[in-house]
C-alpha cells in the first residue's frame, strides 16, 4: 500500500524549498542582477521595496518684487533721455542739415530751454520767499547794498591789518635785475607807509633796490620754502615762527591787503 504524507509535511517541505530559493536570491543568485530584492534600485522594477520619498530640492525664494523707482530716479532718466535725444537731433542735423532735420533739432532745444526757463522762475521765487536759501545775503548783487557790503569789509580789513601788524609781517623776496620786483617795490612801501605793515625784503642775489637798498642775503629761506619764482611775498608770524605764502608775481595793494585779511582773519567758507 502506498504510503500518502499528510498534508501538513506536503506544507512543510515546499515552505522550506521556497525560503532556500528567497535566500538565493537574497545572496545574489541567478534572477536578479543586484545585490538584494529587497534593495531599491530606481534603475529596475522591485515589488518588494517602499521607495524612500524623494528629499526636498533646495529652497527657492520668491523673487523680490521689484521696488518701485523713486521721483529722483524717474526725474533722472527723463532728463538723461531727453539729452540724448537732443544730442542725436543735433548730431543728424550737422550730418544732414536738411530744413526737416534742423527743424526737429530746434524744436527739442526750444524744449529744453523752456524747461530751463520754468526751473529758473521757480527757482528765484523759492529764494525771494526763503531768506535762508538767500545768497544775496552773503555776497549783495544790488548796487546800493555792494556799496554798503565792500565798506564794512574795508573797514573789517583795516582793523585786521592793525592787529596783525604786532604778530606779523611781510617777507620779500626778489633779485635786484628782476623788472617786476622793481614794479612791486613801491607797492609794499606803500603799505608800510599807510598801514604799518612791516615788511622784510630778501635778496636773492644780494644786492638791493632803490626801496629797499640794504635787504637782508638769503640765509636758505629760499630752499626752504622751495621758493622758484620772485618776487613772491610770504606772510611771518613772529611768535610762533609761521610762515604762509602769500603771492608770486606783481599784485595791487589792495589785492595784499584782502590777501591778508583772509588768511588771517577768516575761515575757509566763511566769505563765500
Amino acid at each position: 500500500m502506498m504510503w500518502i504524507p499528510p498534508v501538513w509535511l506536503v506544507l512543510a517541505v515546499a515552505a522550506a524549498g521556497s525560503g532556500s530559493a528567497l535566500a538565493t536570491a537574497a545572496s545574489g543568485g541567478a534572477g536578479i542582477d543586484y545585490p538584494s530584492i529587497w534593495a531599491c534600485d530606481r534603475s529596475k522594477f522591485n515589488w518588494y521595496c517602499d521607495l524612500e520619498p524623494e528629499p526636498p530640492g533646495p529652497a527657492t525664494e520668491p523673487d523680490e518684487p521689484k521696488k518701485a523707482k523713486s521721483r529722483e530716479e524717474q526725474a533722472l532718466e527723463r532728463i538723461e533721455t531727453l539729452q540724448k535725444e537732443l544730442k542725436a537731433k543735433r548730431a543728424l542735423a550737422i550730418v544732414d542739415p536738411t530744413p526737416d532735420n534742423l527743424k526737429a533739432y530746434i524744436a527739442a532745444q526750444e524744449a529744453m530751454m523752456n524747461m530751463g526757463s520754468v526751473f529758473s522762475d521757480v527757482w528765484r521765487r523759492v529764494v525771494w520767499q526763503n531768506p535762508d536759501l538767500n545768497y544775496e545775503l552773503k555776497r549783495p548783487v544790488n548796487n546800493a547794498a555792494i556799496a554798503t557790503y565792500a565798506s564794512a569789509r574795508k573797514a573789517a580789513e583795516k582793523r585786521q591789518l592793525s592787529d596783525i601788524n604786532k604778530e606779523w609781517g611781510l617777507f620779500f623776496f626778489f633779485r635786484s635785475d628782476c623788472p617786476y620786483c622793481h614794479r612791486l617795490a613801491p607797492t609794499l612801501r606803500f603799505l608800510t607807509d599807510t598801514y604799518g605793515i612791516t615788511v622784510l625784503p630778501v635778496s636773492v642775489d644780494g644786492a638791493g633796490l632803490p626801496e629797499y637798498p640794504n635787504p637782508q642775503r638769503d640765509n636758505g629761506l629760499v630752499e626752504k620754502l622751495g621758493i622758484r619764482q620772485v618776487p613772491m611775498l610770504v606772510l611771518g608770524n613772529v611768535k610762533d615762527k609761521r610762515l604762509m605764502p602769500l603771492a608770486s608775481g606783481v599784485i595791487s595793494a589792495q589785492d595784499v591787503i584782502e590777501r591778508i585779511y583772509i588768511l588771517t582773519g577768516t575761515q575757509p567758507g566763511e566769505l563765500y
